[in-house]
């Protein structure tokens, strides 16, 4: 089954060639990021076409911004980010979940040539950063949720092909799945710790009648 796990993910991840034109400048995203911040992005992959169908919005993918290795006072954590990050230790850093990799710490040139957008929460304390930041962090090395990645391979097939009863679960939520995740869902979780949220709550009520 590996195989054909590799084969989704390799076939979702399948980008056409980059634009021309850069439509972000990352050194004044650089300089403008703070630790905490939501980096979002504009991905031009299979996988991010489904996303931008189902959400109806042009950002398919989200990163958190945690700083530089440098900006890290926290022993320990600045230590679990070395393991995963061998650079620079003034490199500006994202911790995000990617689909086939888990969640990973990368750069912020990763994205050069990207079309990205800074969102940043309002009224967000230091405090409260640190502990969002601490979170993304502890999250390293958490594998993606697979099943995300087969609801998002069965958005490109047709009905006769797969059958209607096995509808997509994509975005709804699963109990019991939390030691995988996807891009959202990280970034979701890391504000829920300081009681931040930036997913709306729903609640489904049956009918009665």
């Amino acid at each position: 089954m590996k195989w054909l796990y590799n084969s989704i993910v390799a076939f979702l991840n399948v980008e056409p060639a980059g634009r021309n034109t850069p439509l972000s400048d990352l050194n004044q995203i650089a300089q403008t990021l703070r630790p905490g911040d939501i980096i979002l992005v504009e991905g031009l992959s299979r996988v991010s076409n489904v996303i931008r169908w189902i959400t109806h919005s042009p950002w398919t993918h989200a990163a958190l911004y945690i700083g530089t290795p440098n900006d890290i006072l926290d022993a320990d954590l600045r230590l679990t980010v070395s393991h995963y990050f061998k650079g620079d230790g003034n490199e500006p850093l994202l911790v995000e979940s990617r689909l086939g990799q888990g969640t990973v710490v990368q750069p912020l040139s990763f994205y050069q040539g990207a079309h990205l957008r800074i969102a940043r929460p309002m009224g967000l304390s230091q405090d409260d950063a640190h502990t969002i930041v601490a979170y993304s962090i502890s999250r390293l090395g958490v594998p993606y949720d697979v099943r995300q990645i087969l609801d998002l391979f069965r958005f490109l097939l047709p009905w006769l092909v797969l059958p209607r009863r096995w509808r997509s679960s994509l975005f709804k939520f699963k109990s019991g799945q939390s030691t995988r995740t996807v891009c959202s869902t990280m970034v979701a979780e890391a504000f829920a710790q300081v009681n931040f949220p930036i997913l709306p709550l729903v609640k489904e009520i049956e009918d009665e009648y």
